[in-house]
């Protein structure tokens, strides 16, 4: 590694470590996560006994185990925006740029040392609210192994996932450079994204296809059963829109930050 990339990406960790937002956010989304996956697996696991045969066929114990996440994304998310808002808000942005004054290289160890961080986190909060799930599981002998068929590759996707939403975060704070607006406009593609993309279903399909909560349905389980099966992208079209997702994300903000201030 360039010793000025080397050095720059040394100052991104410090700051990282430093801001008190980034971890109570990170908290905040582990916790908020595990909490509704426990409460789901645990109805379910108490409840099995009694439930109906067809709400037995929609079981899955690779998403079940992680349905906690579709609604803590968000705060993944938030940790992406503030990991770069924070900066322009807080005036921080003038001195990380007297320290490193090209603002590629500033970019680029800012990118790895997020983008390091998000990924470790999503893969932490989806492995261990799958093994978390799956101990309760295991009071019905429903549980899998991440040795069965598709398991490692849908909680692995998860974690995925999570990062990927943390690093389109990361992007729109770079680009709007306001914390406020780039929340809104996270929130507004992850949740508001699928009901003007099912306004337009009479004419294709692709747009629901290219969301993101739906590339998500079929990323993080084995055993899906959508309403509508033509809504939900085939699990290489779910990858390819993370891979556009995290292309967009990462450009525009690299075009957004070595603009100047």
């Amino acid at each position: 590694m360039p010793t000025a990339l080397s050095g720059a990406v040394a100052s991104e960790i410090v700051k990282l470590r430093s801001l008190r937002s980034t971890w109570l956010t990170a908290a905040f989304a582990m916790a908020f996560g595990l909490a509704l996956s426990i409460a789901d697996v645990s109805h379910i696991a108490s409840s099995w006994p009694r439930m109906a045969a067809a709400d037995r066929a929609q079981f899955d114990p690779v998403g079940d185990s992680l349905s906690g996440f579709s609604f803590a994304v968000l705060a993944f998310g938030v940790l992406g925006v503030l990991a770069v808002s924070s900066e322009y808000t807080t005036g921080l942005i003038r001195f990380t740029l007297l320290a490193t004054p090209r603002r590629g290289v500033a970019y680029t160890a800012k990118t790895l040392v997020v983008g390091s961080f998000a990924l470790l986190l999503g893969q932490l909060a989806a492995f261990g609210s799958f093994f978390i799930g799956q101990a309760f599981l295991a009071k019905q002998h429903l549980q899998v192994s991440l040795t069965d068929p598709g398991v490692f590759r849908a909680v692995f996707c998860a974690g995925l996932y999570l990062f990927a939403v943390t690093m389109v975060g990361y992007g729109l704070g770079a680009v709007l450079r306001h914390t406020a607006g780039a929340i809104a406009s996270l929130f507004a593609l992850v949740y508001l994204g699928y009901g003007a993309a099912k306004a337009v279903e009479g004419w294709s399909y692709l747009p629901s296809k290219l969301m993101l909560s739906n590339a998500a349905d079929t990323l993080a389980q084995i055993q899906p059963h959508p309403p509508r099966p033509e809504r939900v992208p085939s699990l290489t079209f779910a990858l390819l829109d993370l891979a556009l997702y995290l292309t967009l994300a990462g450009v525009l903000g690299a075009w957004r930050f070595t603009r100047d201030a």
